[in-house]
């Protein structure tokens, strides 16, 4: 719920053809480059957290399928 409180969302700086042509890390990269610093510095962070709540799959059962459907509608305003 935190990221629809903020003022824009994070990924609203792209168009949704760059996000869904987004199939590497490099691409990641590269898309990360195009967004403020703030959104990015939040996409990074948040990129994170799902990686480290995916690592305890066996635990908590939120394996990368999971975990995009949580967050995905939370990323744009």
């Amino acid at each position: 719920a935190w990221f629809r409180e903020l003022p824009e969302g994070v990924l609203d700086g792209l168009s949704p053809d760059q996000v869904l042509e987004c199939k590497t890390e490099e691409d990641f990269v590269e898309l990360v480059k195009l967004l403020g610093p703030t959104q990015a510095a939040l996409l990074n962070w948040a990129v994170e957290l799902m990686a480290d709540v995916v690592e305890e799959e066996d635990m908590n059962k939120m394996n990368a399928r999971n975990i995009a459907m949580v967050f995905a509608p939370n990323m744009t305003q």
